[in-house]
């Protein structure tokens, strides 16, 4: 007996909403904590900020704190009391000492009713990459619509030296355009547009272990320096419009090493919008005692590379 295909769909398909059940997940109530957030550098003050956690299915912004104590201790010892700056919700806490490099330093936050959150880092020693030298003849133009064009601007960054346990860096490229204004072909204006960003372009390995992340910086991927890679290898893309006299002056590279904390941190952040449909998300790093977000440390250099003129 023969039994036609289209019987057998339907058959199917009876049978699957047969199966069909509906689920409900029961999340369990966790108790409002302290969020704080603050990544430190040398020469730079401590800025804290300080928020409250929410339910998972509250969509609303919670109203920072205001009623707050956070303090700095270094090495184990009392370093300073940071105090109330900004408004609104755009408010922090700012210390008045600075950070110093080779430090390590814990964080307090208090808040009558709450735990008290805490927690540690420090400031790694910078590892710098060599000196950066381009070529004017490796140097491109690039047509781009809407009358812009690009300078391709081919970029290795070669580290000095290779720390075998915590090797985390970031970089970032900020370029400066000049604006010139003629008369009679003679520029006689000549103003500039400082730290416009820079893009950049690279091969499908680097780009896939590359993750732009809210600092802004783009976070290298510990599993890039594996198999003896000591060097990271961009096209830096310098942006202009010729028509109106633009023209790239400078491209500034910066360099970060980071602390583990924050490396983890912002990876783990990154990848929350990377997850497919019916994956599991991946948790937040959290190294607050006591309740949730990052107290993390990092050094940064800044190189400036002059531009051929076009």
């Amino acid at each position: 007996m023969r039994v036609s295909f289209t019987f057998v769909l339907m058959l199917t398909g009876l049978l699957l909403l047969q199966c069909a059940r509906e689920v409900i997940i029961d999340l369990p109530e966790e108790e409002t904590k302290i969020v704080t957030i603050c990544h430190f550098s040398p020469g730079q003050p401590f800025r804290v900020r300080v928020n409250y956690s929410q339910p998972v299915n509250d969509g609303s912004d919670p109203v920072p704190p205001t009623d707050v104590d956070v303090s700095v201790s270094k090495g184990g010892i009392f370093l300073d009391k940071l105090f109330l700056k900004g408004s609104g919700k755009n408010i922090y806490w700012q210390s008045r000492d600075t950070v110093e490099p080779g430090q390590g330093y814990s964080m307090a936050v208090r808040i009558d009713g709450f735990p008290q959150a805490e927690a540690s880092s420090g400031v790694p020693k910078h590892v710098r990459f060599k000196e950066v030298a381009i070529r004017p003849e490796d140097v491109t133009v690039v047509d781009l619509d809407e009358g812009y064009k690009a300078l391709r601007i081919p970029l290795s960054l070669e580290l000095t030296q290779f720390p075998a346990n915590q090797p985390y860096f970031a970089f970032n490229l900020t370029t400066d355009i000049d604006v010139l204004e003629y008369i009679d072909s003679v520029a006689v204006v000549d103003f500039t547009y400082e730290n416009e960003q820079a893009g950049y372009s690279s091969d499908g390995r680097t780009l896939s272990l590359l993750h732009n992340i809210a600092e802004p910086v783009v976070l290298i991927n510990e599993k890039f320096w594996g198999q003896g890679v000591r060097t990271l290898n961009l096209n830096a893309l310098v942006f202009y419009r010729p028509g109106l006299n633009e023209r790239p002056r400078r491209l500034y590279i910066e360099w970060r090493t980071l602390s583990e904390e924050f490396y983890r941190y912002h990876l783990s952040v990154a990848r929350q919008g990377n997850n497919l449909p019916l994956s599991d998300p991946d948790a937040v790093f959290n190294n607050i005692n006591g309740g949730y977000g990052n107290f993390s440390g990092y050094t940064v250099s800044r190189d400036t590379i002059d531009l051929p003129a076009r």
